[in-house]
């Protein structure tokens, strides 16, 4: 009986040991607003990263993944990244500015001019300051910078070739007072509407139209209620990856080192995934019964000219104009660098 008794408690013990260790494993859960499918940039990005962590770390560390708005809509999102409920979330430029009011600088239309543009802005010195400062304001780290594309216009009513077509339609928004500023100053009544009602939306004719990147459009089937697109590609569209600065901290120096190297090839992944896709998803709309029209320069110039100002003026009266100006800089040094390559 003793011996029976010492074998079981043997076991028990070993069966704690092994309990233990299970619940020393770290779970970092990390959320985004994006179908489940490496499709996504953003999805693509989420996967990277737990695959290269977990395999990283040994174990020490696991990653789950709450995609398709699972933990709720972008701003409660990264409520629970701030809070610490959630330890990562993707978050888009629409969002960031109810946290961190310079964040609507990149809500400023037909700032830049191509994704590399983008990149070497916001890896660079500009982007750095932003990821500073956002860190110091919110206590939530920005470990990376990537994108859904370009935004363009949608609708399903009729073709939209210059502002006038844009006169008196109603055209969704995200809850973006620059994204407003620059839709009625193109002559369009602007709805915001959050991301989770969009398709029901369109579908019930709240809104005649939308603007978005068209691969971020064809991974959501808007196109079966729409049929007219226009490529104006008015706003670069960013999504950022972020932790929780506490948990990040918390983290020994080894697992920290692992979170952002992992975050930089995911980073790498993710635009590359959101580039490919907004060039294949044209195609895919078309072939899905889709009009797209691409703005001659001029008609470009003419959206260009209408929409910039209003916005543009809008953010330096909310944030002053160190940021924008700084940003213009970055911009311009960013296309003179590239010029030279």
């Amino acid at each position: 009986m003793k011996a029976r008794l010492s074998g079981f408690a043997g076991a028990l013990a070993a069966g704690l040991l092994m309990f233990g260790a299970a619940q020393a494993q770290t779970v970092i859960r990390i959320s985004h607003g994006m179908p489940e499918a490496m499709e996504s940039g953003q999805h693509a990005w989420a996967v990277v990263f737990k695959e290269a962590v977990e395999s990283g770390s040994g174990g020490k560390l696991e990653v789950r993944i709450l995609g398709n708005n699972a933990a709720g809509n972008e701003r409660q999102q990264l409520e629970r990244v701030q809070n610490g409920i959630n330890q990562m979330a993707l978050v888009s430029e629409i969002t960031q500015p109810f946290f961190f009011k310079p964040a609507l600088v990149f809500g400023m239309p037909f700032l830049f001019s191509s994704s590399e543009v983008a990149w070497k802005v916001l890896d660079g010195p500009f982007g750095q300051r932003y990821n500073d400062e956002f860190r110091k304001a919110t206590g939530v780290r920005i470990v990376g910078h990537i994108e859904s594309g370009f935004r363009s216009l949608f609708n399903s009513k009729h073709a939209i070739k210059t502002p006038d077509d844009l006169k008196g339609m109603k055209i969704r928004t995200g809850e973006n007072e620059v994204h407003m500023a620059m839709m009625r100053a193109l002559g369009a009544n602007p709805t915001p509407i959050s991301w989770t009602e969009v398709y029901t939306a369109l579908q019930q004719k709240v809104v005649d139209g939308m603007e978005n990147p068209p691969g971020l459009f064809y991974s959501m089937k808007f196109y079966e209620q729409q049929k007219f697109l226009t490529l104006d590609r008015h706003l670069y569209s960013i999504h950022t990856a972020m932790i929780n600065e506490r948990f990040f901290q918390s983290l020994s120096p080894e697992l920290r080192q692992l979170v952002l190297s992992s975050a930089q090839l995911a980073n790498t992944i993710g635009r590359s995934q959101a580039y490919l896709l907004e060039r294949s998803a044209v195609e895919r709309l078309k072939k899905q019964g889709m009009q797209v029209y691409v703005p001659t320069a001029q008609e470009f110039d003419r959206f260009r000219k209408l929409g910039r100002p209003p916005a543009e003026q809008l953010v330096r009266k909310e944030i002053g104009n160190e940021w924008v100006d700084q940003a213009l800089k970055a911009v311009a040094q960013a296309e003179k660098d590239l010029a030279k390559m």
